[in-house]
């Protein structure tokens, strides 16, 4: 396993922090209100980290949330990847929970994430004192290990954090079994095509996947060879019902209509409303002048091939170049 876990942990919280939260921390999460939004305040606190010269630290994401009450909160999550225990972790929070309260002079929440293989190693608190003088932090921790104990659940789940979960550990349970971890590497990348997620958070969790199941370079090959099958397989399956389903409606509004022309107008016009959908699921709302380009469009052998050019593009703007030739 690779030793330096800060930028992916990092980007994968960052990219999807209230589903990291709500498999990790439920109780936390329902009490943010999620549709004020979540403000990233990452980069301006490792400066503060840098500029107090206490080495490196793996503060990876410190967002600015809202209540349910209307207050404000600043929310530091700790993710703690190391497969070792840390006798300096509880320090570490500490500090991290104190010069965040002196920066933003706001209440604070820090929480940490244990993706370690060490199931008895749960810190969840410092403490210190002095003739009298003493002071303790207490802050949430979720074990990784832990949470993988319900692995039909995550398996289940449609939250995209439960797959960078199972990722991690299977992990750790497959250091020294590298067929076993080929298998459970294959399995999580269908996963999010199995859920139906987009292509973006697709490519985001296996992009974390690859980076945490690491396999030789022949078994990486039989990895990268059987997903492509998949994908494609999967492509085909679906352009194939797209265009059974335009042409049933197509048949059901030619049979109201009575006529070969109302049958022929309406296999081409659920062939472009096939086309808005499949273009809308991939890449989001369509612009109002490609839903236009679509509409003027009479001819069905060009809407099926569009269909299969809207399944394989890369990007909106890639299909649209498809759609003026």
């Amino acid at each position: 396993m690779k030793t330096d876990y800060d930028s992916p942990w990092k980007d994968l919280l960052e990219s999807y922090f209230q589903a990291a939260l709500a498999l990790c921390f439920p109780a936390i999460a329902r009490r943010i209100d999620w549709s004020r939004g979540v403000q990233l305040l990452s980069k301006e606190f490792q400066k503060v980290v840098r500029r107090s010269e206490l080495g490196r630290r793996n503060v990876d994401v410190l967002v600015q949330v809202w209540s349910r009450a209307g207050e404000a909160r600043w929310v530091l999550l700790h993710v703690e990847v190391q497969a070792q225990r840390d006798p300096g972790f509880g320090r570490r929070m500490f500090d991290y929970y104190s010069r965040i309260c002196q920066r933003y002079q706001r209440p604070v929440l820090s929480m940490a994430i244990l993706a370690d293989g060490h199931r008895r190693w749960k810190p969840s608190r410092f403490q210190q004192g002095l003739w009298g003088c003493e002071v303790e932090l207490r802050f949430p921790v979720c074990k990784l290990l832990d949470l993988a104990r319900e692995e039909r659940r995550l398996l289940r789940s449609r939250n995209p954090f439960a797959i960078a979960v199972l990722a991690q550990v299977k992990a750790l349970e497959t250091r020294a079994a590298m067929r076993p971890r080929r298998a459970w590497k294959l399995r999580l990348a269908k996963l999010g095509h199995e859920r139906g997620y987009s292509r973006r958070v697709i490519l985001d969790l296996y992009s974390f996947v690859d980076w945490v199941m690491v396999l030789s370079a022949r078994l990486e090959r039989e990895v990268a060879a059987e997903i492509e099958a998949y994908e494609q397989a999967k492509r085909m399956r679906y352009i194939t019902n797209i265009e059974r389903l335009g042409l049933e409606r197509g048949r059901i509004k030619g049979r109201q209509e009575g006529r070969q022309e109302g049958r022929q107008e309406g296999r081409v016009q659920a062939l472009r409303e096939g086309l808005l959908d499949v273009l809308e699921a991939r890449f989001g709302p369509v612009p109002h002048t490609v839903r236009e380009r679509v509409e003027a469009l009479a001819d069905a052998t060009d809407l099926k091939r569009l269909h299969r050019e809207a399944a394989l593009a890369e990007s909106l703007a890639g299909f649209q170049t498809r759609l003026g030739n």
